[in-house]
């Protein structure tokens, strides 16, 4: 089923009942259902939307569901919800099938090899899950209704769809192949993009607009895992999407009714997620918060688990998950490789007994955050692979040597005055340092800017004016991300020392824009803690 879970918005009972059956279905025929899979071009409205969508080895197969009572009475369609409020319409629901069938046709002719579609058996049915439907007409046939009588009989469903298969194969156009694992995985990678979308964590609570991303095909796999697996190691570089997908398995898991612990080192992240759309029933907590009266919770999931990777928080954590690490359902996202050391604690004893469970082990390469410039120039100046960029070109990255910190500070002035002028609003800009404001280079910013510096916390981070910029320490922002970033008051690396995770962490939190400033007076810093 896909997804995995029917989405708690579906209003239709009909849906519901058909979501089930089919979730519960057991036949090597039928590989996959998407349910309610929406069309971007139809031929005569502005969207359409299928119902269901199966796909197997005997073809690909439209089914409209219609619940309630059906009648037609003189060409005009009647359906009556469990309410007993009527609508009518006149174009019937099998004319909406077939329309919704060659909309999604056509679609796939567009974006896959024209001989595999030219060979698939194309169908659809409508479903009537709770009456018996006994109209005739020469707009269909008895193969393509499946009703509530059909539907009660053992095996019925899946009996109604091979009669479908069937009828639709013996339709003249010599569209008789049979589908191979390929050839459906090859639809699958057209279709679902056309509804797999989940929210990313710019969306705001408070706005009424929800920026979607697009997965990749890796990222499908890693959220496809979590229901293979009852442990998990993600590992993956900055901007790889381990907090979205974080927060899209505690969505997942929410929906599926289990009592899920979202937690990490950060506090921001933690309110921030929990802030999200479809994560308010998620218990999200900083690590150093929670405790053994939090719990139990049937699925545990963390974010930036090299903070935690310790035997201190790993014991704290083993107590509020039923069946403990050991035998629990858990899931860590992580970069042990780059980002180790910043904030939090890292002990190859506690990622020693994590492994020893003998979790699913999964890694993510597409770095759906930076743009192919930013990965390029962080691989030129950290040599840390962050993955292969799925965000596009973006514009040149800038990195500028200075003396000390008051002319880092000026030169940023002059850059803030320039990026405001070509047309970037100051609350996309983010300025970072190793250092708390007080004391690092941006406390020199001339006095227009100093004095429009939020500082970052969770009201700040959700609800800045356009009018101030952001100002956060590295170690703070980890996890987090912003379109334009400045990064100041960090050494340049040399061939005598791999660079700083500082370094690595500023640079990466950058979408589309970043700006660093080395400064040759600076000194490698350790961790300054959330300030």
């Amino acid at each position: 089923m896909i997804p995995e879970q029917v989405d708690p918005k579906t209003k239709s009972d009909a849906e519901k009942q058909l979501f089930r059956r089919l979730n519960l279905l057991e036949d090597d025929a039928w590989s996959h259902a998407l349910h309610s899979l929406n069309l971007a071009e139809h031929r005569w409205k502005r969207v359409g939307e299928i119902d269901f969508l199966l796909i197997g080895e005997k073809g690909i197969f439209v089914l409209e569901v219609k619940g309630g009572k059906v009648a037609c009475e003189n060409g005009t369609w009647k359906y009556t919800n469990r309410y007993g409020r009527t609508t009518t319409k006149r174009a019937s629901p099998f004319s909406q099938a077939r329309s919704a069938m060659f909309a999604m046709q056509e679609r796939l002719e567009k974006s896959v090899d024209g001989r595999l579609v030219d060979r698939t058996v194309f169908g659809h049915a409508v479903v009537f899950p709770d009456q018996e439907f006994d109209l005739e007409s020469v707009e269909w046939d008895p193969e393509m209704v499946i009703d509530k009588r059909q539907l009660d009989r053992p095996d019925g469903l899946a009996r109604s769809i091979n009669r479908l298969a069937a009828y639709w194969r013996e339709k003249p156009g010599r569209r008789d192949r049979r589908l191979g694992p390929d050839d459906i995985d090859q639809y699958l990678q057209a279709l679902r993009p056309d509804y797999d979308v989940v929210p990313t964590l710019q969306r705001l609570a408070e706005s009424a607009d929800e920026e979607i991303a697009a997965l990749t095909e890796r990222q499908y796999a890693a959220l496809d895992a979590a229901g293979r697996n009852e442990r998990v190691v993600y590992e993956g570089g900055a901007g790889t999407g381990k907090t979205m997908l974080a927060a899209e398995l505690c969505r997942r898991w929410t929906r599926a009714g289990e009592r899920v612990l979202f937690t990490c080192q950060s506090p921001v992240i933690a309110a921030h997620v929990s802030r999200q759309p479809g994560l308010e029933g998620v218990v999200a907590l900083p690590m150093s918060t929670v405790t053994e009266e939090d719990g139990p919770f049937d699925v545990l999931v963390v974010d930036e688990a090299q903070d935690v990777a310790n035997v201190a928080d790993l014991l704290q954590l083993d107590a509020v998950l039923k069946g403990g690490l050991q035998d629990g359902r858990w899931y860590l996202f992580l970069d042990s490789n780059n980002q180790r050391g910043l904030i939090g604690s890292y002990e190859q004893e506690g990622m020693d007994h994590l492994l020893a469970t003998r979790p699913a082990l999964f890694t993510l390469n597409d770095n759906c955050r930076n743009t192919a410039t930013i990965v390029s120039e962080v691989t030129r100046i950290t040599g840390a692979d962050i993955g292969v960029s799925t965000a596009g070109v973006g514009p040149r990255v800038e990195v500028q040597q200075v003396a000390d910190s008051k002319v880092a500070g000026r030169e940023a002035g002059k850059l803030l005055d320039r990026l405001v002028q070509e047309g970037v609003s100051p609350d996309d800009i983010m300025l970072l340092s190793p250092l708390p404001l007080g004391q690092s280079s941006f406390a020199h910013l001339p006095g227009k800017w100093s004095q429009r510096i939020e500082a970052l916390d969770v009201n700040s981070w959700l609800s800045r004016p356009q009018s101030r910029l952001g100002f956060a320490t590295i170690s703070s922002f980890k996890g987090l991300e912003s379109r334009f970033v400045v990064v100041a008051d960090l050494a340049p690396p040399n061939d005598e020392a791999s660079p700083s995770p500082e370094l690595y962490v500023g640079m990466t939190r950058a979408r589309v824009g970043l700006f660093v400033f080395m400064n040759a007076s600076a000194s490698p810093h350790s961790s300054q803690g959330d300030e």
